[in-house]
């Protein structure tokens, strides 16, 4: 598989943070003619939307030194911007509270920003304003530290997703091969499966996974090897949300789909090892039967409904 130069990849993020600074005005000390600085903003922002109610909150979600925000909010009281009360349940800690005064200041910066944000993407299509959605929250998930939090849930494809899943199979699974083979491999798989929507089958499926903000981090295709067996294929998860359980919700969508459309098998076939995908398909009930001609299929019965 190809590897990254770590300097460019450096250089590619830092060049990123210059063109970001520039396009939102981010280097500009204060905001919108107002007397706080963007830091400030940031921190009465957060209590404003009542996601901080202490220091160590603000701390912690804004990610910063405790020295320098305690002086930032010994100043806020001073001004008559931020309130500090004792926390009853906790002696040590004090509760945080934003003045309707700081926070009338707040909604109109608030509503000069998206304004502002507004004016930039009517410069958009639709299109382009989907594309840009979902790269700011694959820069948002990749640069977030890894978290068991978040809602997950699988939806059905919509347009974009089975190039997508692709582009994602050629990066991920490539192996020793070319990543052009893998995806043109890929692309027939996909291209197959398109074509047997058409004809309008009720027995072959698709699910991508989404974390929050609509991210794509996972997908599955379910397929029909024979009139008995179903195939699992293009199963994969990003690396980054793995560990989460979104592998055991696409192979168990896959496992119930399958059951229901009155398969009696369903299969995944592995041409390389792949360590997670095996610790997977052993978790959710599948057990390995090697085959010399197409490396290891993964295999699972599946108990036959019986209708009165």
């Amino acid at each position: 598989m190809d590897s990254i130069d770590p300097s460019r990849a450096v250089e590619a993020v830092r060049r990123f943070n210059r063109f970001y600074a520039r396009h939102t005005s981010a280097l500009h000390e204060r905001l919108h003619k107002s007397s706080f600085s963007l830091t400030e903003v940031r921190i009465l922002h957060e209590l404003a939307q009542a996601r901080a109610t202490t220091a160590a909150d603000l701390s912690r979600n804004l990610g910063l030194d405790t020295g320098y925000l305690s002086r930032l909010l010994n100043n806020f009281q001073k001004l008559g911007l931020v309130v500090r009360r004792k926390n009853e349940l906790d002696g040590r800690a004090h509760l945080l509270r934003i003045t309707d005064e700081a926070k009338a200041q707040v909604d109109e910066i608030d509503l000069h920003v998206s304004g502002e944000a507004a004016t930039l993407l009517k410069q958009l299509t639709s299109a382009e304003i989907e594309q840009l959605c979902t790269a700011m929250a694959d820069v948002e998930r990749l640069l977030s530290p890894a978290s068991g939090e978040g809602e997950t849930r699988l939806r059905v494809p919509r347009a974009g997703d089975f190039g997508w899943m692709i582009e994602r199979q050629a990066h991920l699974y490539s192996g020793e091969r070319p990543r052009l083979f893998s995806e043109a491999r890929t692309a027939k798989t996909v291209a197959h499966f398109l074509a047997e929507m058409q004809t309008s089958t009720p027995r072959i499926a698709c699910w991508v996974a989404e974390q929050d903000r609509a991210t794509r981090v996972g997908a599955a295709l379910l397929t029909a090897d024979s009139e008995k067996q179903a195939r699992i294929e293009l199963l994969f998860v990003e690396p980054g949300a793995r560990r989460r359980g979104l592998g055991e919700q696409l192979v168990a969508a896959c496992t119930n789909f399958a059951h229901g459309a009155r398969y009696d098998q369903l299969i995944c076939r592995l041409d390389e090892p792949h360590e997670d995908l095996s610790a997977l398909f052993t978790r959710t009930g599948f057990a390995p039967v090697r085959d010399e001609s197409r490396g290891i299929v993964w295999q699972r019965d599946l108990q036959p409904i019986f209708v009165d």
